[in-house]
C-alpha cells in the first residue's frame, strides 16, 4: 500500500469538476469498495440464435452484503427482456426494470393516450421540435450523463433493481468459509475476496438468478449474418464503449471497478446446417436425423461418394467458440436439443465485466508454436536474466477460412511479442491467450481477458507492404494491453492515460527490438512533431473532459501523448543510472497487482508517481505536473557563442512557446469537440510559460570528440557557459578521407567532375583552421523533451551534422534546418540532393530531404530545388532522360517508401499563382498512365492510390473553395487527360478489385474533390449509383459523403433516402454506424467550408438566389454589382476561421433546414443506433440548434356563462413544476404601500409571472400625473428610502436616501426644533442618511405612531364625473350596471363612501374593485402584494382624501385614458 490514495502531486488528482465526497468528507478510492455489497462470482448461461439474431440465457450472481441491513441492489441491464428472477431459488417478483433507451415502446404511447400523460419520446408530437433535444437527452442522463460527470459515483446505469423480500436474514459469515461457483476445486475463498481492500465482516452471500432474452442488439455484441453464405455468419461481443457493453448481452455490474471471477457457458448449433434447425430430444426432427443417420451408415458405398462428402463438408462445417482460456475449455452435448453443444470456461482471475468477452462462428484455428525455449547459456547471463527465461502461454488464432493465408502472415509476430512481454515485463497475467479476426467490427481491436477481437481489415497478405507497419502496431498493442488495461485498470477516468500509455510504451519497446533502433526513433520523432502541431489549447491527458459513454474512439489524443511522456520520463529516470528506469518500474507495479499489493488492480496516478519516486529515488512533482496535468508543449530559441578569452561557450537558451502566437484553425476531425467545448465554457489550458528539467547538450568539439553536458533548466531563460575541453584544436576532418579510416561520413556520393557538371553542384567555401572552435552543437541529445529547438548556429554546421552525426534525429533536424532557409543557396540544394542518393541514409532522413527540397521551389530562387527533385526521381525510378517510369520493383522497402513520398512531395510545389507547375503535372500523369507492375513480386494497389491523390492535388493548386460564384472552370487538356485516366484507373478496378478496393474508393474520393474545387462536373445520379448495394460498404460511403458535401445536406429528397439505407436497407450495424459518421463529419465540412448551391429546399431560397446569383437559375433582374456576394463570401471565410463563427453561421445556413431537422429528429428517436452513435447526435444537435426550454400546453375550456368570457385568462407559476390557470377581471389597478423597510424583516415575496394564454379585449389604460400648463408629462417616481430601525441603544431610525439632495425633502410630521449638541445630538445628518435618536417619552410615541399610521392603500375611480378616491381601508362593493353598445362598451360605478375600519391586516385586505362582468362575488386579491401601477405621494395626516377637478394650475390632475380594445 502507498502512502497517498489520490493523485497528483498533491497527493490528490486534479479534476475539472468538484469531486463528490462520501460521509466522512473523503473520495473513495474506486467505485468497488464504496458499494454495500461485493460480487463474489458470476455464471453466465446463453443461447446464441444465429438464425434470429438473438440470444436467450439466464445469469447467476453471488452476492456478499457488507451490511445486514441490504435490501436491494440495482444492476445494469439494458435492450434487455427480462423473463423471471429468483432469490436463494425462490421467484421474486419485487424488481424495477426502468430501461428508458427503447424510447419507442408502444406502452409509453399506449399511457400517454389513454392517461393524458405527456410522452416527450413522441416523435410525432406537435408540442416539441429539434429545439428541444436536450429534454431528451436529460431523460437519458443516466446513460449520456452530464458534461464533467464523475464516474466514480454511479459508474453504471442501474436500470435493474431488485428488492430482496422481507424474510431475507443475513447473519455474519467467516470470509474463509465461502464457497463460490467459479473457485478451484479444493479451495474455499477466491483470492481476490482477499484482498487488502476488502472489508473484514461479511454477511450470508445471497444468490440472484435472472432469465433473460434479447434480440438484435446494438451495443456489446454484434451479429454478421447478413451474408447468403452461412460459413461466414458469426457473432461476437464488443467493448469499444465504456460502462455499457457488457451489461447490453448480460445484466452485470457493468463497470472498470467492480472484479470477479466467472464461469461462461455458451450454447451454439453443432454446425452450419443445425443453424435455426433445432431438434428437441423427442420430437419429429430429432427422430427424423436419428433415421436419416442409421441410412446414411448403411449406404457409405454408393457412387459418387466423393463428390457428396464434399458438399456434406461444406454444409456440415462445425462451430467454434473462442474464449480467453482454450486450455480448460469443456465442449459437451447439449441437454435437450441434439442439434446443439454446449461450450463452458472460467476466468479465475477476477476481472471486471467489460473485459469478458467471447466469438461464435465457422472459424479456422491453428497454434502458434512456444518460441521462448531454453537455450544455452552464456557466460555473461545473470541469474535475472535466467529467471525471465520463462515458458510464454500457448496462442491461438481463429479466422475465417478465407482469410487464412493472411492470418498467418499477420500473425508473425504475435509469438516473438508474448514471448518479449514475458521476459521483460513480468508473466502473461491468464492462462492463454487467443486473437479472432471477424468481419464487420467498428474499430480495429476489442480486447478481453485472454482475447484480442480484430476487424479482418488489418490482414494483409505476403506480397502487400504498406499495412504491415501499422497492423503490426496494432497487435503488438493488443497484447501488451493484456498487462496493462485489463491485468490493470485505472482508478479513475483520468487515470486512463496511465494504463494506456504503459501499454503503449511496452509495445514500443517491442517494435525496437523488432524493426530497429532507426525505426523507433524515427517513429518517436514524427509523433513528438504531431503533438507539438496538436497539443495548442489542449485538455492535459490526466484531467480530460470525457462525453459519456467514453469510447476508445475518444482517446485518440491520450494514446498519441501518453506514451510519449513516459518515454521521455524513462530517459530522465536513466540519467543515474540505466536500472532505474521503467523497465524496473513496470515489472514492480505487475507484481503488485499479482501479490494483492494493488487494491482491487486499480493503478492511479499517485500510487504511479510514488513508485517512480521510489525506484528512482528523485521527486517528480514538477514532471507529472508539466506533462501529465499541463498542457502545451516548450518551443527554445537557443543561441550560442565561443569566447575565446575565456575558452567557454556561452549558451542562451530562451522559452519562448507563451509568446508565439499559436493558434490552430478549426479542424473537421476536431470541430465537434470544440464545439462543444467553446458552447459549454470548458476550461481553456493555456500554454505554460516554463517548462523545468534536465537537458544534454552534445557538442562535437575540432577534434571530432564529442563532449555531453547536462544542464537543468529552471527559468524562462537560462545562460550558461559550457567549458570547451581541448586544449589543442587539431585538423578537422577532411572531405577526401579515406574509407579505411577512423573517420567516414555520409553523403558523399556524386563527387566526380562528370557528377557535378551534370547535376549543377556546388561545394562549401572554404575556411580558416582556426575559425570554429567546435563542429556542430546538439541540444536535447537523449529525448527528454517534447518540444521544438531552433538552434542559431552556421548553416556549415549544420552541413557537418547531416554528414558525420549517425543519429536519425540529428540528421532530420539539419535537413529541417536548410528547409527553413529564406535564401537557400546552391550549396544547400547539392547537400540534400547527395543525401536523398544516399542509399546509405535511413529513409525518414532522406525524405526530410526532399522536403526541404521542395521549400527551395519558388520563384524567387527560381524553382532550382524542383530542378533537383525531378532529377533525382528520374535517375532512381525513370528511364534515362525520361519521364517514363521503371518497371516497379518494391523488394526494397526504403527505396518504396521514398518513391511514393516524393511524389506526394512534388504535389505540393505551387508557382506564383498557387498552381502547379505543369511539368510535374505531366510526370504524375506519365507515372500513373505508364505505371507498370508486372514483374513485381509485390502489390502496388497503395501506390497507385498515392498516385491519384497526388495527380488530383497538382489539378486542384491552392484554388480557395467559394461556393457562392460556383462554377465549372474551364479544364486545360492536361486536366481532361487526367479526369480521363482516373475514369480507366477506375474501371480496371472494377474488373481486377485491388486490396479492399482501396483504387476504386480513393478514385471517387478525389472526383469528389475536384467536383468540390469546380474542376469537375459530377452528377448526383453517379454518386446515388454508387450507393446501390451491388457496390462494398466502403464504396457506398464515399458516395453517401460526397452526396451530403455537394448540397445533400440542404436537399429533403436526398437525406430521406441516406436515413432510410440507414434504418431500413442495411442489417450491418458497422455500416450503418459509419454512415451516422459520415454524416456528421459532412456537417462539419461544410460548417468550415461551405457547400455548392445546388438542389436547395424551398426554405433556403434567401435574396441573393432570388437575384439571380445562382448558377444554373434565370432570372429577369438586372444586377448591377456583383461584388456584395464575393464580400459575403469573404466575410464567411473569416468568420469560420474561427469556431464561435462556425457555429453562427451553421446555424444561419442549415438550422432552417426541415430535412436535417427530420434526419436527426429520427436518428434520436431511433432504436436501432447503438449509444456511442446516440451520443454523437445529441452533440450535433447542440452544436447545429440552440436548446430553447418551451412546450406547448393545450388545456380544454371549461363551459361558462357567456359572461365569464370577457375575462381574461391568466396562469401563474406557483413553483415545483405547478402552474393555476384562472380567469380575472379586466379593471385592476393597484397602488404600492409606502412601506417602512426594516433590516429585520423577511424578504417580498416573489411575485409569480401572469401569462396570457388568450388573446381577448383588452382594456388600455394610461395614468399619467401631470400639472394643468404642461401637457403630456408623465409622473416622476421618486426612489424609495430605506428605513432602519436599532433598538440596541434606546431608539434609533436610520433614514438613507438613494439622491444626496436632502435640503429638498419634506418631513413626514411636524417635529418641534430641538437644539442640536455636539455632545448628544438628537437629529444627525451624514451624506445621504438621517439618523433620529429618541429617548424617554418620545420613544413611546414613535412606537404608537407607528403601530397606528396606515398606508393609502386602496383608490376608487370615477369614470363619469373623472374623480378620484384613496384610502387606507377597503371601499364598501356594489353592484356594476353594464349598458353595452355597439363600438365601445361604457362603464358607470356608483360612487359610495366608505368608512375606515380600527384595524385593517395588509396581508389580509380585499381588492377594492369589482368584476365588470360579474353580478355577485367579487373576485378577491392575491395575498401576495403585487407592484403599484402608479406612485402617488400623499401627505400621511390624512386617512381619506377626495380629489376633484379645480382651475388651479399648481394642484395636479390624475387624468385616465380608457380604451377598449378588440
Amino acid at each position: 500500500m502507498t502512502p497517498r490514495t489520490g493523485g497528483g502531486p498533491n497527493g490528490q488528482t486534479p479534476r475539472s469538476y468538484r469531486p463528490s465526497t462520501n460521509k466522512n468528507g473523503r473520495l473513495p478510492n474506486n467505485y468497488g469498495s464504496s458499494r454495500p455489497f461485493k460480487i463474489g462470482h458470476q455464471r453466465v448461461n446463453v443461447d446464441i440464435d444465429l438464425s434470429n439474431n438473438s440470444i436467450e440465457g439466464f445469469t447467476e450472481i453471488t452476492v456478499l452484503p457488507f451490511i445486514d441491513s441490504l435490501r436491494s441492489i440495482k444492476l445494469d441491464c439494458r435492450e434487455i427482456s427480462i423473463k423471471d428472477i429468483y432469490i436463494n431459488n425462490s421467484r421474486n417478483i419485487n424488481y424495477i426494470y426502468n430501461d428508458k433507451l427503447f424510447i419507442n415502446d408502444e406502452k409509453n404511447f399506449d399511457n400517454s393516450i389513454t392517461k393524458g400523460i405527456w410522452n416527450i419520446f413522441d416523435i410525432y408530437s406537435d408540442d416539441i421540435t429539434i429545439h428541444q433535444h436536450h429534454m431528451i437527452r436529460q431523460r437519458l442522463n443516466y446513460i449520456f450523463r452530464e458534461f464533467n460527470y464523475d464516474s466514480r459515483n454511479t459508474p453504471g446505469t442501474e436500470e435493474l433493481i431488485i428488492i430482496f423480500p422481507d424474510n431475507l436474514r443475513l447473519e455474519l459469515t467467516d470470509l474463509t468459509s465461502i464457497t463460490t461457483p467459479g473457485s478451484l476445486p479444493g479451495t474455499t475463498t477466491p483470492l481476490h475476496l482477499k484482498s487488502k481492500s476488502t472489508l473484514n465482516e461479511i454477511f450470508t452471500p445471497i444468490n440472484i438468478k435472472i432469465e433473460y432474452e434479447l434480440i438484435n442488439p446494438n451495443n456489446g455484441i454484434n451479429f454478421f449474418t447478413n451474408s447468403d453464405n452461412k460459413n461466414l455468419w458469426h457473432a461476437y461481443t464488443t467493448n469499444s464503449d465504456y460502462n455499457i457493453s457488457t451489461s447490453s448481452w448480460v445484466p452485470c455490474l457493468d463497470n472498470l471497478w467492480d472484479r470477479c471471477t466467472w464461469s461462461i457457458e455458451v450454447n451454439v448449433p453443432r454446425t452450419v446446417k443445425d443453424i435455426g434447425n433445432p431438434r428437441i430430444i423427442g420430437s419429429k426432427a430429432a427422430k427424423l436425423k436419428v433415421y436419416n443417420n442409421n441410412n446414411n451408415n448403411n449406404n457409405n458405398d454408393n457412387d459418387n461418394e466423393d463428390n457428396q462428402g464434399s458438399d456434406i463438408e461444406d454444409e456440415d462445417v462445425d462451430l467454434s467458440v473462442c474464449s480467453g482460456d482454450f486450455n480448460n475449455v469443456k465442449e459437451t452435448p447439449h441437454p435437450i436439443d441434439l442439434s446443439k453443444k454446449v461450450v463452458s470456461w472460467a476466468i479465475f482471475n477476477p476481472v471486471c465485466s467489460h473485459h469478458v468477452g467471447w466469438a461464435v462462428g465457422c472459424f479456422e484455428s491453428f497454434i502458434i508454436s512456444d518460441i521462448s525455449q531454453p537455450s544455452e547459456l552464456d557466460e555473461d547471463t545473470t541469474s535475472d536474466e535466467v529467471d525471465k527465461e520463462i515458458v510464454s502461454s500457448p496462442i491461438t488464432i481463429y479466422c475465417l477460412l478465407e482469410h487464412l493465408e493472411m492470418a498467418k502472415n499477420t500473425c508473425a509476430i504475435v509469438g516473438k511479442a508474448v514471448d518479449y512481454y514475458s521476459k521483460e515485463f513480468g508473466s502473461f497475467p491468464f492462462s492463454s491467450y487467443s486473437i479472432v479476426f471477424i468481419k464487420d467490427s467498428i474499430i480495429p481491436v476489442s480486447n478481453f481477458a485472454g482475447l484480442s477481437i480484430f476487424s479482418d481489415e488489418i490482414l494483409y497478405p505476403p506480397n502487400l507492404i504498406e499495412p504491415m507497419f501499422s497492423s503490426t502496431e496494432i497487435i503488438s498493442e493488443s497484447i501488451s494491453s493484456q498487462w496493462s488495461n485489463i491485468n490493470i485498470i485505472p482508478q479513475t477516468f483520468n487515470d486512463i492515460w496511465c494504463t494506456i500509455g504503459i501499454s503503449r510504451f511496452m509495445s514500443f519497446q517491442f517494435l525496437r527490438s523488432l524493426m530497429g533502433n532507426n525505426q523507433y526513433r524515427y517513429k518517436i520523432k514524427q509523433m513528438i512533431d504531431q503533438i507539438v502541431e496538436q497539443d495548442i489549447g489542449k485538455e492535459p491527458i490526466g484531467l480530460q473532459n470525457f462525453k459519456f459513454p467514453v469510447s476508445q474512439l475518444d482517446l485518440s489524443f491520450i494514446k498519441l501523448k501518453a506514451p510519449i511522456v513516459l518515454f521521455i520520463l524513462d530517459k530522465r529516470m536513466t540519467k543515474t543510472d540505466k536500472s532505474f528506469g521503467l523497465s524496473r518500474v513496470l515489472p514492480k507495479l505487475f507484481l503488485q497487482a499479482m501479490s494483492g499489493d494493488l487494491p482491487n488492480g486499480t493503478l492511479s496516478t499517485s500510487h504511479f508517481q510514488y513508485t517512480c519516486e521510489k525506484v528512482n529515488r528523485n521527486k517528480l512533482e514538477n514532471f507529472f505536473k508539466e506533462w501529465v496535468f499541463g498542457s502545451g508543449t516548450p518551443t527554445f530559441n537557443v543561441s550560442q557563442k565561443f569566447n575565446k578569452k575565456r575558452n567557454v561557450i556561452e549558451m542562451s537558451i530562451r522559452q519562448v512557446q507563451h509568446i508565439e502566437s499559436k493558434s490552430l484553425p478549426p479542424n473537421p476531425n476536431t470541430f465537434i469537440k470544440e464545439s462543444i467545448s467553446f458552447l459549454e465554457d470548458e476550461p481553456y489550458y493555456p500554454i505554460q510559460t516554463v517548462f523545468t528539467g534536465p537537458m544534454t547538450i552534445r557538442v562535437h568539439e575540432a577534434d571530432g570528440t564529442p563532449y555531453e553536458h547536462i544542464v537543468d533548466l529552471k527559468e524562462n531563460h537560462s545562460k550558461l557557459d559550457i567549458h570547451y575541453n581541448s586544449k589543442t584544436r587539431k585538423k578537422k576532418k577532411d572531405d577526401t578521407i579515406e574509407p579505411g579510416s577512423n573517420f567516414s561520413k555520409l553523403g558523399n556520393v556524386l563527387q566526380t567532375k562528370r557528377d557535378m557538371e551534370e547535376w549543377n553542384f556546388a561545394e562549401w567555401e572554404k575556411r580558416e583552421e582556426d575559425t570554429d572552435a567546435f563542429e556542430w552543437i546538439r541540444v536535447d541529445v537523449d529525448f527528454e523533451w517534447i518540444g521544438k529547438f531552433i538552434i542559431k548556429q552556421p548553416d556549415y554546421m549544420y552541413g557537418a551534422q547531416l554528414q558525420y552525426d549517425r543519429d536519425v534525429e540529428a540528421q532530420i533536424e539539419a535537413t529541417r534546418y536548410f528547409a527553413r532557409l529564406e535564401k537557400p543557396q546552391l550549396v544547400h540544394a547539392t547537400v540534400l540532393t547527395r543525401t536523398v542518393m544516399d542509399s546509405r541514409y535511413f529513409y525518414g532522413v532522406r525524405i526530410a530531404a526532399a522536403k526541404a527540397l521542395a521549400n527551395f521551389s519558388n520563384e524567387r530562387n527560381n524553382y532550382f530545388g524542383l530542378y533537383y527533385l525531378i532529377q533525382i526521381f528520374q535517375a532512381l525510378f525513370c528511364f534515362p532522360s525520361s519521364t517514363i517510369p521503371l518497371s516497379n520493383d518494391f523488394n526494397d522497402f526504403n527505396k518504396l517508401f521514398l518513391q511514393t513520398e516524393i511524389v506526394t512531395i512534388l504535389s505540393t510545389i505551387r508557382d506564383e499563382n498557387g498552381q502547379v507547375p505543369m511539368i510535374i503535372k505531366d510526370l504524375l500523369l506519365n507515372l500513373l498512365k505508364y505505371n507498370d507492375n508486372s514483374n513485381n513480386v509485390f502489390r502496388d494497389d497503395y501506390y497507385v492510390a498515392n498516385l491519384l491523390i497526388s495527380l488530383t492535388d497538382s489539378l486542384i493548386g491552392d484554388i480557395p473553395i467559394s461556393f457562392d460564384t460556383y462554377h465549372i472552370n474551364k479544364a486545360s487538356s492536361v486536366d481532361e487527360i487526367a479526369i480521363k485516366e482516373l475514369e480507366r484507373i477506375q474501371k480496371l478496378d472494377e474488373w481486377i478489385p485491388s486490396y479492399q478496393q482501396i483504387i476504386s474508393i480513393t478514385t471517387i474520393r478525389q472526383k469528389i474533390k475536384l467536383a468540390i474545387h469546380s474542376k469537375l462536373i459530377i452528377s448526383f445520379e453517379n454518386l446515388i449509383y454508387y450507393t446501390t448495394p451491388k457496390f462494398s460498404y466502403n464504396i457506398r460511403l464515399e458516395a453517401f459523403k460526397g452526396l451530403l458535401i455537394l448540397g445533400g445536406l440542404k436537399n429533403k429528397s436526398i437525406l430521406n433516402y441516406f436515413l432510410t439505407t440507414c434504418l431500413v436497407d442495411i442489417s450491418s450495424s458497422k455500416f450503418r454506424s459509419n454512415l451516422i459518421t459520415i454524416l456528421i463529419e459532412s456537417i462539419s465540412i461544410v460548417a468550415l467550408q461551405g457547400s455548392p448551391i445546388s438542389l436547395d429546399d424551398p426554405e433556403f431560397n434567401s435574396f441573393e438566389k432570388l437575384s439571380g446569383l445562382v448558377r444554373g437559375q434565370g432570372s429577369n433582374m438586372i444586377i448591377i454589382d456583383n461584388d456584395s456576394s464575393q464580400m459575403d463570401s469573404r466575410r464567411d471565410a473569416l468568420a469560420r476561421a474561427t469556431i464561435d463563427g462556425a457555429i453562427v453561421i451553421l446555424r444561419r445556413d442549415y438550422s432552417i433546414g426541415n430535412g436535417l431537422k427530420n434526419i436527426l429528429w429520427e436518428l434520436i428517436h431511433s432504436s436501432l443506433i447503438s449509444l456511442h452513435d446516440k451520443r454523437n447526435i445529441f452533440l450535433i444537435c447542440d452544436i447545429l440548434y440552440e436548446e430553447i426550454d418551451q412546450f406547448n400546453v393545450r388545456i380544454p375550456i371549461p363551459s361558462l356563462p357567456i359572461t365569464e368570457f370577457n375575462k381574461k385568462i391568466i396562469a401563474k407559476n406557483i413553483g415545483n413544476g405547478k402552474v393555476i390557470f384562472k380567469r380575472e377581471g379586466r379593471f385592476k389597478l393597484q397602488l404600492a404601500s409606502r412601506k417602512i423597510s426594516v433590516a429585520e424583516s423577511k424578504p417580498k415575496p416573489k411575485i409569480p409571472e401572469i401569462i396570457d394564454i388568450k388573446k381577448e379585449p383588452k382594456l388600455k389604460l394610461n395614468i399619467s400625473l401631470k400639472p394643468t400648463e404642461v401637457k403630456k408629462k408623465s409622473l416622476v417616481i421618486p426612489p424609495k428610502p430605506i428605513v432602519s430601525i436599532d433598538r440596541s441603544h434606546g431608539l434609533s431610525v436610520k433614514v438613507k436616501f438613494v439622491t444626496k439632495q436632502l435640503s429638498k425633502l419634506a418631513p413626514l410630521r411636524s417635529i418641534k426644533a430641538v437644539k442640536s449638541h455636539k455632545s448628544s445630538s438628537i437629529v444627525s445628518i451624514n451624506d445621504s442618511s438621517i439618523t433620529f435618536k429618541f429617548k424617554g417619552n418620545s420613544v413611546e410615541r414613535y412606537e404608537s405612531y407607528l403601530h397606528n399610521v396606515k398606508p393609502l392603500r386602496y383608490i376608487k375611480i370615477h369614470l363619469n364625473n373623472n374623480k378620484v378616491e384613496v384610502s387606507r381601508t377597503p371601499f364598501e362593493q356594489k353592484q356594476i350596471q353594464d349598458t353595452p353598445s355597439q363600438d365601445t362598451q361604457t362603464k358607470t360605478v356608483e360612487k359610495v363612501k366608505s368608512e375606515p375600519p380600527t384595524t385593517i391586516s395588509s396581508s389580509r385586505s380585499v381588492s377594492p374593485f369589482t368584476n365588470p362582468t360579474s353580478t355577485t362575488t367579487p373576485i378577491a386579491k392575491p395575498k401576495a402584494k403585487p407592484k403599484a401601477n402608479a406612485y402617488i405621494h400623499q401627505p400621511a395626516t390624512t386617512s381619506t382624501k377626495s380629489t376633484t377637478p379645480v382651475d388651479s394650475e399648481k394642484k395636479p390632475i390624475l387624468k385616465l385614458k380608457l380604451s377598449l380594445k378588440k
